[in-house]
């Protein structure tokens, strides 16, 4: 009674948003052709990255927008849990484990929400390398300045009327093949 119901139609939209950030996240070319880490810390780093790309776009003031960060983070936190059970965390540290995540979740937002602004542009290369190839010893170059042309692009590219308008056939992120050398 004195909680309030969960706008359906809302609650749907962030469903398909995170399948599709999830997809984006889990294209072979990442892993393939740019070397990120094909492991569990590999996708987190691509998921809270297409996090950013979509949130950016979501005006803070406006309800609905709100509606839609608050009930997208939900879900995110719901399948980090999902996950860490799968792969066989016990339930006793689950939850210091999601707390883990949430804090590098939100220090790698805070870090790619600096690339709003174009003054911080230069520092795109140093944050790349610190979080999505974090465990990688002697990143190529090239693999980060893909990276960065794939990340500056998706912040022009990705508008918030398709966000409303999204299914799971959208296609809401950018191509990265347009962006891999062969």
């Amino acid at each position: 009674m004195f909680f309030k119901k969960k706008n359906k139609e809302i609650l749907e939209l962030c469903i398909t948003l995170y399948k599709l950030i999830v997809k984006q996240a889990r294209t072979k070319e990442f892993y393939l052709n740019l070397k990120i880490p094909d492991t569990i810390d590999g996708r987190f780093e691509l998921i809270i990255l297409h996090f950013f790309l979509l949130e950016r776009t979501l005006d803070k003031e406006i309800k609905k927008d709100q509606l839609i960060y608050k009930e997208l983070l939900e879900i995110i936190y719901k399948d980090f849990d999902v996950s860490l059970r799968e792969i066989g965390v016990g339930d006793l540290s689950v939850g210091k484990k999601i707390y883990q995540m949430t804090e590098a979740f939100t220090g790698r937002l805070f870090a790619y929400r600096k690339f709003n602004n174009k003054k911080n542009l230069g520092s795109m290369g140093t944050t790349i390398k610190r979080n999505i190839y974090g465990t990688v010893k002697n990143v190529d170059s090239r693999y980060i300045e893909t990276i960065k042309s794939y990340i500056t692009d998706s912040m022009k590219y990705i508008d918030k009327p398709l966000i409303y308008k999204v299914s799971e056939n959208s296609s809401i992120f950018i191509d990265l093949n347009r962006y891999i050398i062969k």
